[in-house]
């Protein structure tokens, strides 16, 4: 399976939409997770988020969605939404929230949720920190070639995905992004290519479905490449 080394930093994508696809023990934890954060129950959140189960180490992160949401609101956005206390942001940063993440239907940072809706102090705690400098249509053509990539692989697995941004990867471009696939048992680990001087994205994805099949492809601008298939 491809996985990131242990020195590399692992930021994982939430890829789920179907509830089906998750053990009940599970969507139980979100959904309680999800109720936190809708009601403003940021202490709650904060006590649901330093969860140590040993058997549901990843359960819950400060990016988790409510499963099925169509509309893509992480705990930054309702925070936002809420114009929650800029402790809470702070907290869910600190916690490894995404200030980049964008919601499904509008598209909308959490920054931009704020500022339309007045909570201009709150707006400014929001406001991402880019590590990485790249255009924003060179961005936009990534994310795009991207996507394509996780559909066509996965298409034969007759699943609704919330398809992968790459906000993530810029706020964080020494990491790794592994967007896990139900049903595909494996998934895509997404990073930056440092041996190229135009932008990059080295994807892995991995598969046991029928047999099994590994992939290493090279996103740019200008689409996506093949560079290698089996063990990858």
């Amino acid at each position: 399976m491809v996985r990131p080394t242990q020195a590399e930093t692992r930021l994982s994508w939430d890829a789920v939409l179907e509830r089906s696809d998750l053990k009940p023990d599970v969507l139980a934890l979100r959904d309680a997770l999800s109720d936190a954060v809708e009601e403003g129950h940021w202490a709650q959140v904060a006590a649901l988020l330093d969860r140590t189960d040993d058997d549901l180490p990843s359960a819950l992160n400060a990016n988790a969605l409510r499963v099925g949401d169509a509309k893509g609101m992480a705990p930054l956005h309702h925070a936002a939404t809420q114009g929650a206390h800029r402790d809470v942001v702070d907290d869910l940063v600190a916690r490894g929230a995404w200030r980049t993440l964008r919601t499904a239907g509008d598209g909308e940072t959490a920054e931009a949720i704020a500022r339309r809706l007045g909570h201009t102090g709150l707006a400014e705690r929001l406001g991402p920190e880019i590590a990485t400098t790249l255009d924003v249509d060179a961005a936009a053509d990534l994310e795009v070639f991207l996507r394509a990539l996780v559909e066509v692989r996965t298409r034969r697995l007759g699943r609704r995905l919330r398809p992968p941004q790459l906000g993530p990867l810029l706020e964080h471009p020494t990491a790794t992004m592994w967007v896990g696939v139900p049903g595909m048992y494996g998934g895509f680990a997404c990073r930056w290519a440092t041996s190229t001087m135009e932008p990059t994205l080295e994807v892995r994805s991995w598969s046991r479905v029928t047999g099994g099949s590994g992939r290493a492809h090279r996103i740019t601008v200008e689409g996506v490449e093949l560079v290698s298939r089996g063990l990858v």
